[in-house]
């Protein structure tokens, strides 16, 4: 076993990275990045809907086009997108649209569809661990300030 990073897991880092800044801004703790085929950072965003009161200003979409304005192409051939949490339906769609050649998520959102065999998902379990981990703390987060009597809190 090799001490190095693969650079797979060097993307999905950077994708925990992304996330945890998003969540400090008290974002949903989401991060993407895009490589290019010779994995050279081509974007790394994380999820960014509250702060520009954007819908769709998720870290997937952003990636996506931050890669795109980078390369002056909307066709994203032959790069890879990868996400600390597996892709919501729209999201999905705008990778399936800008013709990334592949994807991997660190997370899925169902973890009971894990049983099923399929591409786009990279099995290491300190990495799923560190995304689910930022999502529960995110959320666990959120319900405490809801509990503060209607009055919003903020737990360090």
């Amino acid at each position: 076993m090799s001490d190095w990073l693969s650079p797979e897991q060097g993307a999905l880092l950077l994708t925990l990275v992304a996330a945890a800044e998003a969540g400090g801004q008290d974002e949903v703790p989401v991060g993407a990045v895009v490589c290019d085929a010779l994995g050279r950072i081509l974007s790394a965003q994380g999820n960014d809907c509250v702060t520009r009161s954007d819908p769709v200003g998720h870290a997937e979409m952003r990636a996506l086009g931050q890669a795109a304005r980078r390369l002056r192409n909307y066709r994203l051939l032959g790069t890879r997108l990868f996400i600390s949490l597996e892709a919501c339906p729209l999201c999905r769609e705008a990778v399936g649209l800008s013709r990334v050649s592949q994807m991997a998520c660190a997370a899925r959102r169902d973890p009971e569809s894990a049983a099923q065999p399929e591409s786009g998902f990279f099995q290491d379990q300190a990495l799923e661990s560190a995304s689910v981990a930022l999502l529960h703390f995110f959320f666990a987060r959120k319900r405490a300030d809801l509990k503060c009597d209607g009055k919003s809190v903020l737990i360090s």
